[in-house]
């Protein structure tokens, strides 16, 4: 894992250099955060939206709305942002980045210390890069009429039927978010977990050796922290002479957490989003089950809109692009599997040249799916540091591999756990937001050696690292 940065030789950039994209040094004014370190060399940069349907409604822009003439909207589409380098000397095929609850596609663009991200580091190393924000979340914006309709019926007096239309809109919160991966609230002074902020206290992974529930290969956890940007924080600045909104009679701030003050103040948190893709339809699967004794096909199983629109998009996505490898993170994991089985349902599944499921749910009968569906596809389960192993991404690279053994199919299936001893401690402290992380470019490099050595070029037929040697010959 030798890369950092690797630039086409400098002759060939000079007819480029007017439309080079550059952040050698930090721009007047801004805080010196730096999300590159040399020049981006590009030949086209953009954004587009796919998906999306119809929607005709009374309620697009109020909940009281003047005359009965109905509007329509457009739902369910997906922002989808790309650069593409102005050398792939590799010939590789173009790499679509997924985010997870609660984030939008900003969580591979660069990091909350302000290093580089993964989608412009992937750039580097000559591969066309997209990253997207899921349908609901983000650019892609989501449907408010269902609130305001909701809001009409419990006008109208009807708050049943408005208790059914109106979805409930998670998030993951702050402190969720520091509970989840990167440390516990505790009992202060104790190492009794809490559930309360206003008098637990957040304590950082490895705070003392009474952690609750330390990584389990490593025996002594005093000292042992998470590898992400923890000191990067920003105190809240106010508007000023903040006000309520009737009927509310305060500005709804609320109180003040216990503390330490500063972990409620992560940069990173600026990030999180509400999931209100739960404003969206869901649908239904012939051939999903979640259930172990319900064979498939019989009973269609209900799917959230998460799990509906994204794996739909990403489906059209990797069509429009005629190929491409999709990397999942978290609640896209099992999005990823879902796309696999539209591509299926659309035949264009041998347009998905790799599956990379990032610390998520890798369920082959929860999305319809067998071992067979991968015969073409690599696939790739990633998990970091204080990940517990999954079973069940485990037994889907093990049904993989064993079509393998029996001479049916040829992609590459592997599980990788970032803490296995073969990485000699290198990924310690690698958290679920591994690509935020103080190590997201070494963790990037695992993910970008695995494509070279498992996936296929659109030229060559080989691995990229065969492309690059014979390229290499022919200069």
């Amino acid at each position: 894992m030798k890369r950092r940065f690797a630039l086409a030789p400098a002759t060939r950039l000079l007819p480029l250099a007017v439309a080079a994209m550059t952040a050698a040094s930090p721009v007047a004014g801004d805080d010196g955060h730096r999300h590159s370190r040399g020049p981006l060399v590009i030949k086209d940069q953009g954004s587009f939206y796919v998906g999306g349907v119809p929607k005709v409604t009374r309620y697009a822009a109020s909940a009281t709305p003047t005359g009965t003439q109905p509007n329509q909207i457009t739902i369910g589409q997906m922002y989808v942002q790309y650069q593409i380098p102005a050398f792939n000397r590799s010939h590789a095929w173009p790499v679509v980045h997924v985010h997870g609850s609660t984030h939008s596609g900003a969580a591979l663009e660069s990091t909350p210390d302000g290093r580089e991200g993964w989608k412009t580091y992937f750039v580097r190393q000559g591969i066309p890069t997209y990253v997207v924000d899921q349908p609901g979340r983000g650019r892609s914006g989501f449907d408010n009429s269902v609130i305001h309709e909701a809001e009409a019926m419990i006008a109208a007096g009807n708050a049943a039927g408005a208790a059914t239309l109106l979805p409930s809109i998670g998030r993951i919160t702050d402190n969720g978010a520091w509970t989840n991966w990167f440390g516990h609230l505790v009992a202060p002074g104790t190492c009794t977990p809490s559930t309360d902020i206003l008098t637990g206290q957040l304590v950082q992974h490895g705070w003392a050796d009474c952690d609750p529930s330390p990584p389990t290969v490593h025996p002594n956890p005093a000292g042992y922290m998470p590898a992400f940007p923890i000191g990067s924080t920003t105190v809240a600045q106010y508007p000023p002479n903040l006000a309520a909104v009737p009927p509310f009679t305060d500005p709804n701030l609320g109180p003040s957490p216990a503390g330490p003050a500063a972990y409620y103040q992560l940069d990173y948190y600026r990030q999180l989003l509400p999931n209100a893709e739960a404003t969206l339809p869901g649908s239904k699967c012939p051939t999903c089950t979640f259930d172990e004794n319900v064979p498939a096909n019989t009973t269609p199983t209900a799917l959230t809109p998460a799990n509906t629109w994204s794996p739909f998009d990403l489906a059209l996505l990797v069509e429009r692009l005629d190929g491409a490898i999709v990397a999942t993170h978290s609640q896209s994991g099992i999005q990823g599997h879902h796309m696999v089985r539209n591509l299926r349902e659309r035949g264009q599944a041998k347009k998905l040249k790799a599956l990379i499921t990032i610390e998520g749910n890798c369920s082959l009968k929860n999305s319809g799916l067998t071992a067979a569906d991968f015969d073409d596809i690599a696939y790739l389960a990633l998990l970091g540091d204080y990940t517990p192993d999954s079973p069940t991404c485990m037994d889907t690279v093990k049904q993989i591999n064993a079509r393998r053994a029996q001479g049916l199919g040829t992609a590459k299936a592997e599980y990788i756990k970032l803490d296995d001893p073969r990485f000699g401690g290198r990924f310690n402290g690698t958290t679920h937001m591994m690509m935020l992380g103080t190590n997201n470019l070494d963790v990037a490099d695992v993910i970008l050696d695995w494509v070279d050595e498992n996936v296929p070029t659109a030229r060559s037929g080989r691995g990229r690292w065969w492309s690059r040697l014979i390229e290499d010959r022919l200069d």
